[in-house]
């Protein structure tokens, strides 16, 4: 095995929570663990620049992204990356943004005349909302988005994605140069919590929970839950819902649950220490996933992990991952949906071994290994 440096270009890192940056930690810990070195560039704050003490970490001056303020954008990063990276000679770029922070990677494998590879891991095009409200401004954005992807992902040799489905929308959208990597999870982190803690902390006791773990964003189609919960709840009373996670919509969805007057049923969390995810994993009776926008849909991995039955879109990247009615269920209306959410919840000990089974298959040391591979075959490439 060759030993290697891995330059990985990103617009979002810790202290961000997200799939992307749930990936990237996971990647990096396990090349360092098989002796690679992994340098990570990314925007970051004064603060983090100044009391930064990992010299395999480096901050962009940068400026706060106004429509989601946890997101920041790095400003004019080209000469501080090239100067960086110059002096860590890295083996590889590997680019997982497409802002600022991207063309960066892009510019520093020019200039150090290394190869550079492209991950697609966020369907930005469908988060026009952040820019524009009016729904033919919105369209617009998107063709624009599309032809900068276009142009963008035009400049590395390979652009990986983390599922057929997502595959398959960027060749609709011109994007040739792609090659299906899932990413991984920490399996045996998710199957060692302790619900009890959860249903004691919000007086569940022995309610059936229907979980949902992500940010609060309407691109992520909470809505539809909110929306079925009531018809939801009438055929099963013991239901209660869960929302983990923080994000610019979540007082949106809030009030959303007080107007449709099912609020007594919702529990929202808001942000949560990852070391306590695992114990929300082990409450639940059913995952909830409505989303479409999603590249993979790590967190209906790590409930499976869990041993929890998973409810996602027939048409989605999250799809993939379910056999219906073996490991959990795929749903094509919101009636469908509803339908789904109560099987799950009263499946869940038939089905709990086959999600964990699953689950297993996307462990982050294999997912790992096979990034591994497709690195050596670039660097073994002419």
């Amino acid at each position: 095995m060759i030993l290697m440096k891995i330059a990985f270009f990103t617009d979002t890192y810790v202290p961000n929570r997200d799939g992307v940056v749930t990936a990237l930690v996971n990647y990096k810990q396990e090349l360092e663990k098989l002796g690679h070195e992994v340098y990570i560039f990314t925007p970051g704050t004064k603060k983090q620049k100044k009391e930064n003490r990992d010299k395999k970490v480096y901050y962009f001056t940068s400026a706060s992204f106004k429509p989601y303020p946890d997101y920041r954008l790095s400003l004019f990063p080209f000469l501080s990356a090239v100067k960086a990276v110059k002096e860590i000679k890295p083996d590889i770029v590997h680019s997982h943004g497409v802002a600022t922070t991207g063309l960066a990677a892009v510019q520093c494998s020019r200039s150090l005349k290394v190869p550079a590879i492209a991950s697609f891991h966020t369907m930005i095009p469908q988060a026009t909302h952040y820019l524009a409200k009016k729904e033919d401004t919105q369209k617009l954005l998107e063709k624009v988005a599309w032809k900068y992807l276009r142009w963008y992902y035009s400049l590395f040799r390979i652009v990986t994605v983390p599922s057929e489905h997502t595959a398959k929308i960027l060749r609709q959208h011109g994007i040739e140069n792609t090659r299906v990597l899932p990413m991984g999870i920490s399996v045996k982190y998710y199957a060692n919590g302790d619900g009890k803690k959860v249903r004691d902390k919000y007086s569940l006791g022995k309610k059936k929970i229907v979980l949902h773990v992500g940010r609060m964003v309407e691109e992520k189609n909470i809505g539809m839950l909110i929306n079925e919960a009531q018809s939801i709840v009438n055929k099963n009373p013991d239901i209660r819902f869960v929302m983990v996670g923080g994000g610019p919509a979540e007082e949106s969805f809030r009030s959303m649950a007080r107007m449709k007057g099912v609020d007594e049923y919702f529990v929202f969390t808001g942000f949560v220490p990852r070391e306590e995810l695992p114990d929300y994993y082990a409450a639940a009776d059913a995952f909830a996933f409505p989303s479409t926008f999603d590249t993979q849909g790590l967190v209906a991995l790590e409930a499976m992990a869990a041993g929890v039955p998973v409810v996602v879109q027939a048409d989605s990247a999250a799809a993939e991952i379910v056999e219906d009615g073996v490991n959990g269920f795929t749903f094509k209306s919101p009636i469908d949906f509803r339908e789904k959410i109560l099987a799950a919840v009263a499946g869940k000990g038939r089905m709990s071994e086959a999600a964990s089974k699953k689950a297993a298959e996307y462990s982050k040391s294999r997912r790992t290994e096979a990034l591994v591979r497709l690195y050596e075959s670039i660097l073994s490439s002419p």
